[in-house]
């Protein structure tokens, strides 16, 4: 397994990337009286290529998490910016370096709770390496295995979404995993794939809940959005010889499903 390359906050500052990621939110005192606390939910949006196609990746998704009730200041973007979509100011904007991620997940494994939802999207550029999958980052990769370490820290239920080349990798490394997790890849570990029918689809199906198969009260679910983005994905390549569309959904501990909004 490849250990991130941690510099600590000093080299964050040097490196341009922003300020540190927020302190954990306290929990409100009626909230623990009672013994119980609302739903967080966080998102982190990582792309490393500065492809149009890959920052509207992004764009897209942060856009559609922003209309389902996520916070702009739970949504952690590591990304070269996009001129055209801007973030709001309240969201926490990072270059996509290892080091940066690293300092994002250790945000949110000490922010977290039980009951709590993270969406982890990677989009980009992928390979693979002796059979495991990776992300490429800015001055290094996020590999599959490093990324399951990082899921398993967090005390919620964690989706994840992989879209690009070799992504496949990604839910192998789950395999055995201690975390309620649910983990999309487009394609498997071995082939490489084109993102942007399924990135599209994916996430303008959560505000088409019309699109979808099944009714979860007038929304959709991740279950749903990823059928819909693989048959899309599935269309876009057919006859195409050298890319895949084998795309894949997998459930790990008992998390099967889940709304985002």
């Amino acid at each position: 397994m490849r250990a991130y390359a941690w510099v600590g906050a000093l080299c964050l500052a040097l490196a341009g990337c922003g300020t540190a990621p927020p302190p954990p939110r306290a929990r409100s005192a009626s909230a623990t009286t009672q013994g119980r606390r609302p739903q967080h939910k966080y998102a982190v949006l990582v792309n490393s290529d500065t492809a149009g196609e890959h920052k509207r990746n992004v764009s897209r998704a942060y856009r559609t998490l922003r209309i389902l009730g996520f916070a702009t200041s739970d949504i952690f973007v590591l990304s070269p910016r996009d001129r055209r979509n801007p973030v709001a100011i309240t969201t926490p904007f990072y270059k996509p370096f290892p080091e940066n991620f690293a300092s994002v997940m250790d945000h949110l494994a000490g922010t977290v709770g039980a009951g709590d939802l993270v969406l982890v999207y990677g989009t980009g550029h992928g390979d693979t390496d002796q059979g495991e999958s990776l992300l490429e980052l800015r001055g290094g990769e996020l590999w599959a295995g490093d990324l399951r370490d990082e899921v398993d820290r967090l005390h919620g239920n964690t989706v994840v979404v992989m879209d690009q080349c070799f992504s496949g990798g990604f839910i192998d490394a789950f395999q055995g995993t201690k975390s309620k997790a649910i983990v999309i890849a487009t394609v498997d570990r071995d082939h490489m794939t084109y993102c942007a029918a399924f990135a599209r689809a994916f996430w303008d199906a959560f505000l088409h809940p019309e699109r979808a198969g099944r009714n979860h009260g007038g929304k959709t679910s991740i279950r749903e959005a990823f059928e819909v983005a693989a048959e899309a994905n599935r269309k876009q390549l057919a006859g195409d010889p050298e890319l895949r569309a084998t795309a894949r959904c997998a459930s790990f501990n008992g998390f099967d499903d889940a709304v985002l909004n």
